[in-house]
């Protein structure tokens, strides 16, 4: 594979191992490795088994560009400024973080919408996840959507490159505009959201990122078909800590090439409106009663 690939590291050896065994299967031409420091000597060690796992699962002929950081610069800026000098070199990269593990089917989705999408300054990246239910119907192999998941994503320097870090936009009166009265439980939730970045309550690189798509009018590609499963759910995890939230939805055909999508380059509303209702309330731990306890009975059944 020709695109360049860049992997996001930190401290969990473990899951790297796993997604360097994944990238066997396809054998970028080029990885690049972009590893945080550790917050205190106890991480020390870790920090440095995540990196020496991942230069050994590299063992297929590959350029390997090191970012390795020697100071914990946290997860917010570690990627930020990774991919600022990813994007200072390459046209367009996939990008992953050492838990996120893709399907073989997740590459060849990503070349054929980098290419396709390429000079199409609508699209700001593609996505590797579907959090679509599985009962939802869609006719495409993908969809557009507001939402750009980045458990496994894809995009171009002109998409990274041109976010501007210091004007991430929350309106003053909220977003209205993008999420009309039918969709008010979204606004709010959004509303919440950006309420905590603007305080500092909430540091995270990619809810500014996803507003700056939005205020330009942008648009990201979401597979019908779950390609990257999520690893990270857990205690040791930055964000990601509730095991219970929704870690992908997989379906059991596979999307082939040539890849069909709509013509029209919006976000298709409905579909978006069942990815909230799906993944987003239930990672931010807001289902309803019933729904809840429904998931705990589950839970202890299968344990």
């Amino acid at each position: 594979m020709n695109i360049p690939v860049a992997i996001f590291l930190y401290r969990r050896p473990t899951h790297v191992r796993e997604l360097t065994d994944r990238l066997q299967l396809v054998r970028p031409a080029k990885v690049w490795l972009v590893a945080d420091g550790p917050k205190d000597t106890t991480e020390k060690n870790l920090c440095e088994q995540a990196r020496q796992a991942a230069e050994a699962g590299i063992s297929w002929p590959c350029q390997i560009v090191r970012l390795y950081s020697d100071t914990n610069l946290g997860l917010k800026k570690r990627i930020e400024t990774g991919l600022d000098q990813v994007f200072e070199l390459e046209e367009a990269a996939v990008i992953l973080e050492e838990d996120c593990h893709p399907t073989p089917d997740f590459f060849p989705f990503c070349a054929e919408m980098l290419a396709r999408y390429r000079d199409e300054p609508k699209v700001a990246g593609i996505s590797g996840n579907c959090f679509l239910p599985l009962n939802a119907e869609i006719k495409t192999d993908y969809f557009f959507s507001r939402y750009l998941h980045i458990w496994g994503w894809a995009t171009w320097a002109r998409a990274w490159n041109s976010y501007d870090r210091k004007k991430w936009a929350w309106p003053a009166g909220g977003f209205r505009e993008l999420f009309p009265e039918s969709e008010r439980r979204e606004q709010k939730y959004w509303n919440r959201i950006f309420a905590r970045m603007a305080t500092g309550r909430l540091s995270t690189w990619d809810y500014g990122f996803i507003s700056w798509i939005w205020m330009n009018g942008q648009v990201a590609i979401t597979p019908a078909q779950n390609f990257v499963r999520n690893a990270g759910f857990g205690p040791d995890a930055t964000n990601t800590r509730d095991e219970s939230a929704e870690a992908g939805i997989e379906r059991e055909e596979r999307l082939q090439p040539p890849f069909r999508g709509s013509a029209d380059i919006r976000a298709d509303g409905e579909l978006d409106r069942l990815v909230f209702q799906n993944h987003l309330l239930r990672q931010e731990g807001r289902l309803s009663f019933w729904p809840r306890i429904r998931r705990s009975i589950l839970k202890r059944i299968s344990a």
